[in-house]
């Protein structure tokens, strides 16, 4: 006499469930999508941030070029700059002009090469900066949806860039200051953008040894150093992939 009761009540039980189910299968898509925006709008966030971080490392220039302890100059660091500024002005200003793009290009190929033997999947490198690689690794390895992690695409990119670091490392290259040194040239002397002169003289800014007596006559004796330490990195990229130092 309970049974037609009792079958209702389950009925109802049933409609509650599939009810509650439906709602939480919806709940569910939509956070999923407020993920998903969220995690563009944290993409756009970076972004900025690195746009900024790129501002911020031209402001530092001084700090970045200027060794430790020489910020403050005597008498005597200003009489030894004078007779290096007489001694530029012997120079062809033409010359000079020409060498400082060839060095903004040549820190600028160092920065691709170092991207594109680390990241071999991406086929655009647009937000990729050399200072900023670990980060990076952990971005294209994480799922922007589900925020699940590559461990496998992270253990090889990892590898790659351990590999290329110690590699550099030989030539002198120092991660935590060339990175930022090579972007500071670049933007501070832009990279050869006139084609038709680069083919012409191709051949010289393939061979290391006219880079180097260019660099060292033309540029400022303070930084011939660590230009000398990007290009050798670059020669060494040049013998690893087959290709000429300025692609």
């Amino acid at each position: 006499m309970f049974s037609g009761p009792s079958i209702n009540y389950n009925m109802k039980n049933t409609n509650i469930y599939f009810c509650n189910k439906e709602a939480f299968n919806m709940e569910s898509s939509r956070l999923l999508a407020e993920n998903a925006q969220l995690r563009k709008m944290m993409g756009l966030m970076q972004e900025n941030v690195e746009l900024r971080c790129i501002l911020k490392d031209h402001e530092r220039k001084d700090q970045i070029i200027t060794p430790p302890g020489q910020h403050k100059k005597d008498h005597n660091d200003l009489k030894e700059e004078a007779k290096m500024v007489n001694s530029c002005t012997q120079i062809d200003p033409e010359k000079v002009k020409k060498c400082q793009r060839i060095v903004g290009e040549i820190a600028f190929q160092l920065d691709r090469r170092i991207l594109c033997a680390i990241f071999l999947e991406q086929q655009r490198l647009y937000g990729y900066r050399v200072p900023y690689i670990k980060e990076k690794i952990i971005e294209v390895t994480t799922s922007p949806t589900t925020g699940k992690v590559d461990e496998t695409l992270r253990s090889e990119l990892y590898q790659r860039y351990n590999h290329i670091m110690d590699e550099l490392r030989k030539l002198g290259y120092n991660p935590a200051v060339h990175p930022h040194f090579t972007e500071y040239m670049v933007n501070t002397y832009g990279i050869t953008k006139d084609r038709n002169a680069r083919t012409k003289d191709l051949s010289s800014y393939n061979d290391p040894q006219y880079l180097n007596k260019m660099i060292t006559e033309c540029m400022s004796s303070d930084i011939v150093k660590d230009i000398i330490i990007i290009l050798n990195c670059l020669v060494y990229f040049a013998r690893e992939d087959g290709k000429s130092l300025l692609i």
